[in-house]
């Protein structure tokens, strides 16, 4: 009998201990007692400008990026991330634990081989591509602004504008049958973005390599250059070398252009023109005439063309 009465109490006590516990929806609680919820944050499209005056409209993230990187930040920290590749089932959407109160939220897309830290928004730091590793270049694009998480909100969507510039070479005349490659150096510019501004705030020394093959021949080349310009007028100085299969330089430029965020810079002209080929055979052909007007397509805002 004395073993049964302690059974029924010990009993009781645990229910009453259990009942007093706090309920806590998705593992997290705040330190005041309120409970993390469920924010859905989701990308409606990046932004384009049509027929060169302010109409804009939004295309599809998938038609311009392959990876998207999301981070929240509350006191200049990060308290979360999700970063998503093109195929994931869930690309475009995430869904994040949030205490209620003032965020800071970034939305980053961009197409490299791999993503750069977004630890801290005003260092977002894309890298030269080696055989080791590193991000490449590449169009990029974010959101980034504040984010007020309540008890129960709907899901928000954004818009991406783009914070890359493009330096973009068009080589009219023939390519020589020894270029197996191009190399490009350029400094000015800068491959780390600070999303608060929108701006390029890193002296960087970007290297990109493009490798050509057969059907390069009897056809003029277009190489596309991305890079994050600094605020103000600061020119990007690029060194550009046509290269042989040991990587020895045939043919060298430099060219300085003044670039702007969602604007194609563009340069077009011949490139060998110092050649004196042995073969009659190499002989660059007349160049492919350009103008020097400012047109703008869909995607950028416009298109500065110039000649070399």
């Amino acid at each position: 009998m004395r073993h049964g009465l302690f059974l029924v109490a010990s009993l009781l006590l645990l229910f009453t201990l259990n009942s007093c516990e706090k309920v806590v929806i998705d593992g997290q609680s705040s330190a005041d007692g309120e409970t993390a919820g469920s924010v859905v944050i989701s990308v409606e499209g990046v932004e384009s400008y049509i027929n060169g005056d302010d109409t804009r409209s939004t295309l599809p993230i998938e038609q311009v990026c392959t990876r998207l990187c999301f981070a929240v930040y509350q006191g200049g920290s990060r308290v979360k991330y999700d970063n998503q590749k093109l195929g994931d089932s869930d690309f475009g959407s995430t869904v994040m634990a949030l205490d209620p109160g003032h965020y800071q939220l970034l939305i980053l897309g961009h197409s490299g081989n791999a993503n750069p830290s977004t630890t801290k928004p005003e260092q977002i730091k894309f890298t030269n591509l080696t055989a080791s590793g590193g991000t490449g270049y590449t169009d990029t694009f974010y959101y980034f602004g504040d984010l007020e998480v309540s008890a129960s909100m709907p899901e928000k969507s954004y818009t991406l504008e783009r914070a890359s510039a493009m330096f973009r070479l068009v080589v009219n005349d023939r390519k020589p049958s020894a270029v197996k490659r191009f190399y490009f150096y350029y400094t000015g510019g800068s491959g780390q973005l600070d999303v608060t501004t929108g701006y390029g705030n890193a002296n960087s020394q970007q290297k990109v390599y493009f490798d050509l093959d057969a059907s390069t021949d009897n056809k003029p080349l277009q190489f596309e250059l991305y890079t994050f310009p600094h605020q103000g007028d600061q020119k990007v100085t690029f060194r550009i070398q046509a290269l042989d299969a040991d990587g020895e330089t045939l043919y060298s430029r430099e060219i300085k252009a003044s670039m702007e965020p969602n604007f194609i810079t563009q340069y077009s002209g011949n490139f060998y023109s110092d050649y004196t080929p042995d073969d009659p055979s190499d002989d660059p052909e007349d160049p492919v005439s350009s103008s020097s007007s400012i047109f703008v397509d869909t995607e950028w805002a416009g298109v500065e063309e110039f000649s070399f």
